[in-house]
């Protein structure tokens, strides 16, 4: 059954949905990290892994997304 003229295909809504998420994911990564480091935390500060795995979690998206194209 073809989609309607007025409703966008789900595949490439959820690539575009993917791919904002996981900047948004990178973003928040490197907040996190410039909070962190700005108040004076140590290399093994929580919020300095958090932000590490933020980045990490939001690059791998990324890389995974245009991999299965």
């Amino acid at each position: 059954m073809p989609w309607p003229n007025s409703v966008t295909e789900p595949e490439p809504l959820q690539r575009r949905a993917t791919r904002l998420m996981s900047v948004v994911m990178i973003v928040l990564g490197v907040a996190i990290i410039m909070r962190t480091v700005a108040s004076g935390g140590s290399p093994v500060a929580i919020g300095l892994l958090l932000g590490v795995l933020f980045v990490a979690a939001g690059a791998g998206r990324l890389y995974v997304a245009r991999r299965d194209r």
